[in-house]
């Protein structure tokens, strides 16, 4: 069976928008005053969505993983409202709010351009390793979750660290919950 180069690659009829996107996105990358290292990791995975086998484990059983994304910054956002919470009982409605809206707003670009492209490999490797598909699967997250204090030495790869065990969670949740009541099980009544 020959496969065509357009079917390996998304060069097809109705794939005009998604390739504009990238485009756009490569462009935004490569003129900004991001550090290199961002910068590579970002293009690094704006290419990898050219290729179909990256987008289909992203966007199968209903955008799985992208859901998992959101709700994982979501639930860190609330986590740290609620430590910040009981250290300093006194919530000012203004100010603390702002701090919460820039912690999920950094939660969600981290988990979507980075915790998302490594839940992604995390799977593709994992899936080779029935046997210890789990715990290989958990050691892919956190690690990567630790690998960011090279980037950034400072505080905030603990709270990558917590990002990346909140993502592993609700991951393996959603996959159950899937498996369990997906398109494919039949829900009792």
């Amino acid at each position: 069976m020959k496969v065509k180069r357009s079917e390996v690659f998304m060069i097809k009829g109705n794939s005009y928008i998604l390739v504009f996107s990238m485009a756009v996105l490569l462009t935004i990358v490569l003129v900004s005053t991001t550090p290199i290292i961002i910068k590579t990791l970002l293009v690094f995975i704006t290419i990898a969505f050219v290729f179909p086998v990256m987008r289909k484990f992203l966007f199968k059983d209903k955008f799985r993983k992208i859901k998992v994304a959101f709700y994982s910054s979501v639930t860190f956002t609330i986590g740290l409202f609620l430590v910040s919470i009981f250290e300093e009982p006194s919530f000012k409605l203004d100010g603390d709010f702002l701090i919460i809206m820039v912690v999920l707003f950094y939660s969600l670009i981290g988990n979507f351009f980075y915790g998302l492209p490594v839940s992604l490999i995390s799977e593709f490797i994992s899936m080779k390793f029935s046997n210890i598909r789990f715990w290989l699967s958990g050691f892919i997250h956190i690690g990567f979750g630790l690998a960011t204090y090279f980037i950034d030495p400072g505080g905030f790869f603990i709270f990558a660290v917590i990002c990346s065990i909140i993502f592993f969670a609700l991951d393996e949740i959603t996959k159950l919950y899937s498996a369990s009541y997906g398109p494919n099980q039949e829900t009792k009544k």
